[in-house]
């Protein structure tokens, strides 16, 4: 056994050399002279991380028969950690321990998430569930497996480590329905309002699956391409039935991953989730992009031209209203969000998850990729995962880096070419992995610490970013369905910083398809200033591959050895090609680091014609912000002054005759340029709200339930979940127009988790002829308690003056929550079987929108 210490020092700024390993000659270009020579080389020169918050030290103490380190991590924040590399798993020998510990330690960090069984407080009583093959738990605090944790996971860099076991793991997320009619689709975790639809991101899980299909060996990929297309094209076409919306061409639903509505939303919707429900988020629609993408390649791929066409259509259609409708021109950002159903203006904040996978994934335009990813604002300790922050909420999504988002924010850098920003996620990740000697699930960005809301050691998406950083970033590793795709992106700063002595980085023993594959960079000696190093030149077991060329299973493995080496050839940056870095955020500056906090849109009332807001801007100063007026989806009014609390503003331009408008508000502070979130929207519904027609409990026909009375008034108690189950109303409008259509009802299930949102059918028919005019699954999100009532999402539909229209909600096949699958058949509240239950009080008809002279109320 040989023994050897080595420590890797960096200095505050990152920015000091760690000597190097000796050199591996540029022309070993097999498998076994990358393995004997980089791989097997002692280190020799200690030192050691540092920066204001703390210091770790990172040794190589043993060094076996087969060229396997053990590493020993000592941090002054988290302590000791003894860290092998495992037989047959991928070694890095990057010329920096510090690098190579690091990712072996993401290795291990993922070998103690294995788990064949799973568990969790709500499913099953806590006893363990089989998961069949093997799994991943999602961290040592989170020992189940959440859709969206498991496919961020995939995409990033844990496929690499077991494809099979991540495929388990993707395949736990997939059910059919309880009844036995089949239909398998993805599971959307249990959340806010009672999960599906408030929250739709379980399309993510398509990700997840490209990337594991593109990992897999013959004779396990065709299997699992199959089930995946089945799922996933399932899926796609019952969301585009519930949470599409045809006029603006976008999908509805919470923001992908950042589901803790108090952190990323105004604070008004904390309670009334059927808002969020309604809204339009960027991180979600690209990811039903990458879905709808996904099943039009599986479908070329079995043969089903119709079907790859028309999901081809929707993507591309998807693709233009996320550029046209998201994109803030100038800011030179992606909105977060469309923030609800009554006012869809893009918000001025930021979802750094979001933004990347517009980059990644081709969403964004080329112009629009670069620069959003320049112009994201950076902190101290990386990007943290929204921008603005939100005061008086403490660090948890708020006020905090997440290192597998910080993973693709580095992905979308070097995408870009941005070698600055490139580098700026690589040293936030090693700063993480390093002082906390575990790849924690989020970091604070106010003190750098991991004093957060809830917070876990090796979560499962952060061990993947730390892969992610070497494999496909640095190393530029891109698997697809033509074969694997080698670019590196190697940003000269960061040579310098790690290893600015070393001439070749060797990543070893990836798992390819079945055959074992080293890929070695071959660096110029000297010093780069800046920009990342080009690809001069590639061969692949020393004969050279024409640039673009993807690698095949058939070129691999046909060596003495058994495996394959890649070696590609660096050469210089391109003179004039470094990007300048973002300077990080002044964090002891309340403008630059937080939005205003968001105002009051009190009261719409018409004067004269025209519309009057009553505003309030709570405790800002108002010679430090301004703000804009919002109107129906539009900025009406920008950068307005504004007085000390409450005010008036009027709409000289509103015809409040014709249209019933609807209202909002947003403050911006003048030395940062940072936004709030946008008021709650108020309508104007005419004169003592003549526009709104109402039908109570009272006057309901019903099949099902008992009819009850409460301090809130009739109902039908036991509603909702049997087939046979209808609610009926008739509604004769005094004008014709366009509607909006909605039921208020109390659903007690917990407003922020939970699996049985209330959702049905509403229809609306001409009650003379029988005509079905419109028809649209509601969703009536868990309250809090069944005697809290809240607004339903809308229906719409144009109605005629005079005519009289049954409005119908029912129950439908379409009108599922996540309840009326298998998979939460162990869920604690739904153990007994699907549960639908709404207590509606009462159903609505808000008059939008007239077209006829008639109706000029």
């Amino acid at each position: 056994m040989v023994k050897a210490v080595l420590t890797a020092s960096i200095a505050t700024a990152l920015a000091a050399t760690v000597p190097s390993a000796p050199a591996v000659p540029a022309q070993a270009a097999t498998g076994t002279a990358v393995a004997g020579g980089a791989r097997c080389a002692v280190p020799e020169e200690p030192g050691r991380f540092t920066d204001g918050t703390g210091s770790a030290t990172v040794t190589v103490t043993d060094v076996d028969a087969d060229c396997l380190r053990t590493y020993k991590l000592v941090s002054s924040v988290a302590g000791e950690r003894v860290i092998k590399e495992a037989p047959g798993k991928p070694t890095l020998r990057s010329g920096s321990v510090l690098l190579d510990g690091l990712y072996a330690m993401a290795h291990d960090d993922a070998e103690l998430n294995k788990t064949d069984r799973l568990t969790d407080g709500s499913y099953n009583d806590g006893k363990p569930i089989d998961c069949p093959g093997g799994c991943y738990q999602t961290g040592k605090l989170w020992t189940y497996v959440w859709t969206r944790d498991v496919a961020y996971s995939a995409d990033l860099g844990l496929t690499t480590a077991d494809p099979e076991r991540m495929r388990n793991t993707l395949a736990f997320k997939l059910s059919e329905r309880r009844d036995g009619s089949g239909d398998t689709q993805i599971i959307q975790d249990t959340g806010t309002g009672g999960s599906y639809p408030s929250s739709t991101d379980r399309v993510v899980w398509a990700l997840g699956a490209s990337e594991i299909i593109n990992w897999l060996p013959d004779g396990k990929r065709q299997a699992f391409a199959d089930k995946a297309y089945e799922a996933i094209r399932n899926t796609i076409e019952h969301d585009r039935k519930v949470v599409f919306d045809r006029g603006d061409g976008l999908y509805l639903g919470e923001h992908s991953f950042l589901d803790w509505r108090e952190q990323s939303y105004a604070d008004w919707t904390k309670d009334d989730v059927a808002t969020i429900a309604t809204s339009r988020s960027l991180s979600t629609n690209v990811t039903h992009w990458a879905a709808i993408d996904a099943a039009a390649r599986l479908a070329a791929d079995a043969g089903d031209k119709s079907a790859a066409a028309k999901y081809r259509g929707w993507a591309d259609d998807l693709m233009q209203a996320v550029r046209e409708k998201f994109w803030l021109p100038g800011k030179g950002q992606f909105s977060q969000m469309l923030s609800t159903e009554k006012d869809t203006s893009p918000v001025n904040r930021y979802d750094a998850l979001g933004t990347s996978l517009a980059v990644l994934t081709g969403v964004a335009t080329p112009q629009q990729a670069k620069q959003a990813v320049a112009n994201y604002p950076q902190t101290p300790y990386g990007p943290s995962v929204l921008w603005p922050q939100q005061q008086g909420v403490p660090s948890y999504h708020n006020n905090a880096v997440w290192p597998f988002v910080t993973a693709y924010m580095m992905r979308a850098a070097a995408k870009t070419g941005n070698d600055a920003v490139a580098t700026q996620q690589a040293r936030s990740l090693v700063r993480g992995g390093a002082l906390f000697a575990t790849d924690k699930e989020n970091i604070n960005i106010l003190d750098g610490s991991t004093k957060t809301a809830l917070n876990s050691d090796r979560q499962l998406w952060s061990v993947a970013g730390m892969m992610s950083m070497v494999q496909q970033s640095i190393f530029g590793i891109d698997a697809r369905e033509d074969g694997l795709h080698i670019d590196p992106f190697l940003p000269a700063q960061l040579r310098e910083t790690y290893f600015p002595g070393g001439e070749r980085a060797a990543l070893n023993d990836l798992d390819y398809r079945g055959h074992k594959l080293n890929v070695a960079l071959d660096i110029p000696a000297g010093k780069a200033g800046e920009g990342a190093y080009q690809v001069e030149s590639l061969t692949l077991d020393g004969k050279e591959v024409p640039a673009g060329t993807p690698i095949t299973e058939k070129m691999l493995g046909d060596g003495e050895s058994g495996e394959s080496t890649v070696v590609v050839k660096l050469a210089e940056p391109a003179a004039g090609s470094g990007q300048k870095a973002p300077k990080p955020v002044d964090l002891s500056s309340k403008e630059a680091l937080y939005g205003p906090t968001t105002p009051d849109v009190r009261n719409v009332t018409v004067k004269d014609g025209r519309t009057q807001l009553s505003l309030d801007i709570g405790d800002e100063n108002p010679a430090k912000v301004t703000m804009d007026v919002l109107r129906d989806g539009k900025v009406i009014a920008e950068n307005v002054a504004v007085g000390a609390g409450e005010q008036t503003w009027t709409d000289r331009t509103a015809r409040p005759e014709e249209v019933s408008p609807c209202y909002s508000a947003r403050l911006t502070y003048t030395s940062s340029g940072n936004t709030s979130q946008h008021a709650e929207p108020e309508c104007y519904w005419g004169p003592g709200d003549d526009r709104v027609h109402k039908v109570t409990g009272e006057d309901f026909e019903a099949t099902g339930g008992k009819k009850t009375s409460g301090d809130n008034g009739v109902y039908y108690a036991d509603w909702g979940t049997d087939p046979g189950d209808k609610l009926a109303a008739r509604i004769t409008p005094k004008a014709t127009g366009e509607y909006l259509l909605q039921a208020d009802a109390a659903v007690g299930g917990p407003i922020n988790t939970g699996v049985s949102s209330g959702m049905k059918m509403l229809r609306v028919h001409d009650d003379a002829t029988g005509e079905l005019v419109t028809e649209r699954v509601i969703a009536m999100p868990n309250t809090g308690s069944w005697t809290t009532v809240r607004g339903s999402t809308f229906a719409k539909a144009e109605l005629t003056e005079g005519k009289t229209y049954r409005i119908e909600l029912a129950q439908d096949p379409l009108a599922v929550n996540m309840s009326y699958f298998q998979h939460n058949a162990l869920y604690k509240d739904t153990r007994e079987g699907p549960s639908n239950y709404s207590d509606v009080y009462a159903i609505k008809t808000l008059l939008k929108r007239a077209t006829t002279a008639g109706s000029k109320q």
